[in-house]
């Protein structure tokens, strides 16, 4: 999934995260399972899956993707996900479904900006009842998903 992101959109890490959100919830949502297995949980940048940043440090130093680092002006850093030279996205490890939902998130989010996608997961009953403690998101939100 990361590797059919960075892809298509080159995102960066927090827009990443929402995509997985959202593909992950939405294929549950049209079939009882999700694609990749993951728990989400409600952070204060939105949903995010249970240990993000050791999963996209295993598919960068294996050269799945290539992680930039950009400095910000105000003085933040941020990681961009980008397609790896040597790798393509490898449609036999998916379903037809699974890549149907993934190409349907794109339609419906892949070009949104960090900031929208950030906003627009706000929004969602998922994120707004677990928010406060961090708490894990029930896949049974996916039923009440304004946004996929």
């Amino acid at each position: 999934m990361i590797v059919f992101f960075a892809d298509k959109v080159k995102p960066w890490k927090t827009k990443l995260n929402k995509l997985l959100f959202y593909s992950d919830f939405m294929h549950y949502k049209k079939t009882g399972y999700s694609i990749s297995g993951a728990e989400y949980y409600a952070l204060p940048m939105g949903p995010v899956p249970n240990n993000f940043n050791s999963i996209f440090e295993y598919a960068g130093k294996h050269d799945f993707i290539t992680i930039t680092y950009h400095d910000f002006k105000n003085g933040g850093i941020g990681e961009a996900f980008n397609p790896h030279p040597g790798k393509k996205f490898n449609s036999d490890l998916f379903e037809l479904k699974e890549i149907e939902c993934l190409e349907g998130v794109i339609n419906s989010l892949g070009y949104c900006s960090t900031d929208e996608i950030i906003k627009r997961s706000h929004e969602e009953m998922a994120w707004l009842e677990n928010c406060t403690h961090k708490k894990r998101i029930d896949y049974n939100y996916a039923f009440s998903l304004k946004y996929a």
